[in-house]
């Protein structure tokens, strides 16, 4: 998995990448072939902002969110629901294999 961080207006602190490569790298335990992850994160007057983009096998999830006073508080918001996205996902593929089941009697 390719993992991509990028600053719109700010720079992006090494600290924070260091706390976000492995939560990025925990979302591979949903069993999806990720293969790219492009987080950006932006400063506009007063609110940061986080957004991540997921790109897997078949499929492409965009998570936003900001916050009036830290960048980790919206990295941590958008990794959330990120996190929400996939899980609905794994959750629909696998009521789907139930459903193509065979059927004991």
């Amino acid at each position: 998995m390719q993992i991509t961080i990028t600053g719109r207006h700010l720079e992006v602190p090494g600290l924070l990448e260091e706390m976000l490569t492995p939560k990025l790298t925990r979302l591979t335990r949903f069993g999806h072939k990720i293969n790219v992850v492009h987080a950006i994160f932006g400063r506009e007057k007063y609110r940061y902002t986080a957004e991540f983009t997921l790109n897997a096998k078949g499929f492409t999830l965009a998570a936003k969110a900001s916050h009036p006073h830290d960048l980790l508080g919206a990295a941590e918001e958008a990794l959330d629901k990120l996190t929400a996205q996939l899980k609905t996902r794994e959750e629909k593929r696998m009521e789907l294999q139930r459903r193509k089941a065979p059927h004991r009697p």
